[in-house]
């Protein structure tokens, strides 16, 4: 008959000690794995990788974070390209990455890598102005960006004057006519949630589109912060009590178009044949028979907004209709060094023209 084990005597652990003993090597490993993974993993993707000297490495439109690694780890640049794709995932940075060719130095981390790769180096800056139309977006797209096309560019964008926001921006020299409108108005959206909100426009009592027509009249007759809102109020004044606007910008606007001879504003498209750089797409010196065109977007003839924003009106313009100003004022007209003067009858404004102008 065999002798039962004494556990006490043979130190063998019972049912109870060893489920014991495994929740506290439970709980070890899981106090003491997570921190030490951690220093593993940002020691990994910080330590120099194997390149040995400088490589040009170039990445394409269109290619995906798993192909970017796929190339670098053929290139002998990754240690491992489940750590690259990993880290640019988790910092968010994937969605960054920019196509173009690179200068990536000798031992550059993953890390370094990925924040090289924020930085197309086939980037092109270019500024859209506030104020201006358009056409000047067009030309200034087309001039710099070697895929954009005046004409393509203005199918696309003629419908959204006054929406694409004027800012300094950041392409990628292949970039489409239709990627730059896309940003052009979703940085317009962004800019202007706050100040073209819906109760914001209930307030001031004017629709949206009401709101970026007007900005954008404000946006070329007056430059002063502070004269602008009270232009906003003379402006909207005029509008409701069913008088001309008079703002020589929506004229200047019209003209531009008649001296290209491209006067269809059903078109909206000059060909590129008819444009160039030197066009003055807001002339100053407007003809008598310019002042008297017969066209909805001249509110010196015609009553009513114009049917369409003029330009590409800023923040500041926008918040000075929507805060405009109400006064006694029905006229304003700004000199040659941009100072306001304001009139409260035709009379008093015919003498701030042979005044002032």
């Amino acid at each position: 008959m065999s002798e039962q084990l004494d556990p006490q005597k043979y130190h063998v652990l019972t049912k109870t000690q060893k489920k014991l003993l495994f929740i506290i090597l439970a709980l070890f490993l899981l106090v003491s794995v997570p921190p030490l993974a951690y220093l593993y993993y940002n020691f990994a993707v910080n330590r120099p990788t194997q390149t040995a000297k400088e490589l040009t490495f170039k990445i394409k439109g269109g290619d995906s974070l798993f192909e970017i690694a796929q190339n670098l780890y053929d290139e002998e640049v990754l240690n491992s390209k489940v750590l690259f794709t990993f880290y640019a995932l988790v910092s968010g940075k994937d969605k960054n990455i920019q196509a173009g060719t690179y200068k990536i130095p000798a031992g550059t981390s993953v890390k370094g890598l990925v924040e090289l790769f924020q930085h197309g180096t086939d980037d092109v800056q270019i500024t859209f102005l506030e104020g201006w139309r358009i056409e000047e977006y067009a030309l200034a797209a087309a001039e710099h960006l070697d895929n954009v096309d005046y004409e393509d560019f203005m199918a696309l964008a003629q419908d959204y004057e006054g929406y694409l926001f004027p800012d300094t921006y950041k392409f990628n020299i292949d970039v489409t006519e239709e990627s730059v409108i896309d940003i052009l108005r979703q940085t317009f959206e962004t800019k202007t949630e706050t100040v073209l909100s819906k109760e914001t426009l209930a307030a001031a009592g004017i629709d949206r589109g009401e709101a970026v027509i007007l900005a954008s009249i404000v946006e070329r007759e007056v430059s002063n912060e502070t004269d602008r809102p009270v232009v906003a109020g003379i402006l909207i004044k005029r509008w409701r009590e069913g008088k001309t606007l008079g703002a020589d910008a929506t004229t200047q606007y019209v003209a531009a178009l008649n001296r290209v001879g491209c006067l269809d504003e059903a078109a909206r498209i000059c060909p590129s044949d008819n444009i160039a750089l030197e066009v003055e797409w807001w002339p100053k010196s407007l003809t008598a028979s310019e002042l008297d065109l017969d066209n909805p977007y001249n509110t010196r003839k015609v009553v009513g907004l114009p049917p369409t924003p003029i330009c590409n009106p800023s923040i500041s313009a926008l918040e000075a209709v929507l805060g405009a100003v109400t006064t006694d004022y029905e006229y304003y007209l700004t000199d040659s060094n941009g100072v306001t003067h304001y009139a409260r009858t035709l009379d008093e404004h015919v003498a701030n023209i042979q005044r002032y102008l």
